[in-house]
C-alpha cells in the first residue's frame, strides 16, 4: 500500500487554492484506491499582507518533513521567486528519505526568463516523479525534468465529479461578482450611456438578450501597484451599492476574505465569504454569468457549464487558454464540457498508469 502526503492549505489567504488542491486529492484517492493519505500544511512563506517579500518565518513547524511517505504531492502555482526558500530545505530533507515528488496542476506567477531559470534549477535539483502541468508553458519547462510528464489543466475543473451542486435550488436568478483583488467595474446593462473619457477599459458585450457595459476608473490601475494598495483602497472607498443588473439579482463573493474587516468585506451588498470551498461552488454553479478578477471563479463557473467572464492581467490567465477560453477577458464564454471530460480522463488514464506500478 502507498502512503501519499497531500497538500491542503492557504485557504485563508485565497479559497481558491482550496479549489484545486480539494479536486487534485479527490483524483488521487479514485485512481490510488488502496493508498493511504496524509494531509499536510501549506508553507506559511507565499507573500502575504503580513509577509510581503514571502520566506518562511523563524519559528514554524515544518510538518512535511515529518511524515513519512511514499509520495509527496505539491499543487498549483507554486514557482515564483523565492521558491526555493519556500521548500528547498523541506525536500532536501523529504527526497532523501526516498520519497518521490509528484507535482499536479502546476504553474508560475510569473514567466520572465530569470525566473524561468531559476525554476528549471529547483526543478533540476529536486527532480518530479510525476509532473502534471496546467498550462502549456509550464509543461515546456518543466517536463524534461520529470520521469513522467503530463500537459494538464487545472484540477478545479475536476470539481464537479465529486461535488456537484444542490444548493440555492430558491434563489431567484443572479449573477455572481467576485472582485477582491481590485474595485468592482460599474456595470450597466441596456443604458445607452456614452464613454466616461475619466474612465479607463470600456468592456461591451451581448448577453441573454441585453446590452452589457463593464467600465474601470483610475482605482483600477492604482491597486495594480501592490498588495498595500489593493488594502487601503477597500477600506477608504465604499463599495457600489447595486443590487440587480438587468433582469438578475447580484450575489457577490471574496476570495481573500481573510481577515474579515466589516468596512472592507461587506462593502457591497449581498456578499458570501466562507473558510471552506464549498458554498463558494454553491454560487458559481448556479450564477447565469460570473463576472470576476479572480481566475478560479471562472474556473468553478466554466466547470459546472456556466458562462464567466475573467477580468485579469495575470500570468495565470494561461490556464483559462490551455482549456479554449482566451477571449472571456472580452465577453462571456463557456467551455467546451466534451474536450474538457476528455482532458480528465486522459488525465487520470495517466496517473493511474504511473502511480499504480
Amino acid at each position: 500500500m502507498s502512503r501519499v502526503a497531500h497538500i491542503l492549505g492557504g485557504w485563508s489567504p485565497n479559497i481558491g487554492n482550496a479549489f484545486f488542491q480539494l479536486a487534485g486529492y479527490e483524483v488521487l484517492r479514485e485512481v490510488m484506491p488502496r493508498a493511504e493519505f496524509v494531509l499536510i500544511n501549506e508553507k506559511p512563506g507565499y507573500p502575504q499582507y503580513w509577509n510581503p517579500r514571502g520566506g518562511n518565518p523563524t519559528g514554524y513547524f515544518d510538518m512535511a518533513s515529518a511524515v513519512s511517505a511514499d509520495y509527496i504531492v505539491l499543487m498549483g502555482p507554486m514557482f515564483r521567486s523565492g521558491i526555493m526558500d519556500i521548500w528547498g530545505e523541506s525536500l532536501d530533507r523529504i527526497l532523501a528519505k526516498g520519497t518521490k515528488l509528484v507535482l499536479l496542476g502546476v504553474a508560475a506567477m510569473k514567466y520572465t526568463p530569470e525566473l524561468v531559470q531559476e525554476y528549471r534549477r529547483m526543478l533540476e535539483r529536486f527532480r518530479p516523479h510525476i509532473l502534471v502541468s496546467r498550462d502549456s508553458e509550464f509543461y515546456k519547462i518543466g517536463a524534461e525534468y520529470a520521469d513522467f510528464a503530463f500537459d494538464g489543466i487545472d484540477f478545479a475543473f475536476f470539481l464537479p465529479d465529486y461535488f456537484p451542486v444542490r444548493g440555492m435550488a430558491d434563489a431567484p436568478p443572479y449573477i455572481a461578482l467576485s472582485f477582491d483583488k481590485r474595485p468592482e467595474p460599474t456595470i450597466s446593462v441596456n443604458s445607452g450611456e456614452v464613454q466616461d473619457p475619466r474612465r479607463g477599459s470600456d468592456i461591451r458585450f451581448e448577453f441573454e438578450g441585453s446590452s452589457w457595459r463593464l467600465q474601470d476608473d483610475w482605482r483600477a490601475r492604482w491597486v495594480a501597484r501592490s498588495r498595500a494598495a489593493m488594502m487601503l483602497e477597500s477600506l477608504v472607498f465604499p463599495g457600489s451599492q447595486v443590487r440587480r443588473l438587468g433582469h438578475f439579482d447580484v450575489v457577490r463573493t471574496d476570495h481573500r476574505y481573510a481577515p474579515i474587516l466589516k468596512r472592507r468585506t461587506f462593502r457591497y451588498p449581498n456578499v458570501m465569504v466562507n473558510d471552506t470551498p464549498f458554498p463558494y461552488l454553491d454560487i458559481y454553479g448556479n450564477a447565469r454569468l460570473t463576472i470576476s478578477d479572480r481566475i478560479h471563479a471562472g474556473v468553478i463557473a466554466l466547470a459546472y457549464g456556466r458562462p464567466a467572464m475573467v477580468l485579469s492581467q495575470s500570468p495565470r490567465f494561461r490556464l483559462l487558454e490551455r482549456v479554449g477560453v482566451s477571449g472571456i477577458g472580452e465577453q462571456p464564454m463557456m467551455v467546451d464540457q466534451l474536450a474538457l471530460s476528455r482532458d480528465k480522463e486522459r488525465i487520470r488514464a495517466f496517473l493511474r498508469n504511473k502511480l499504480n506500478v
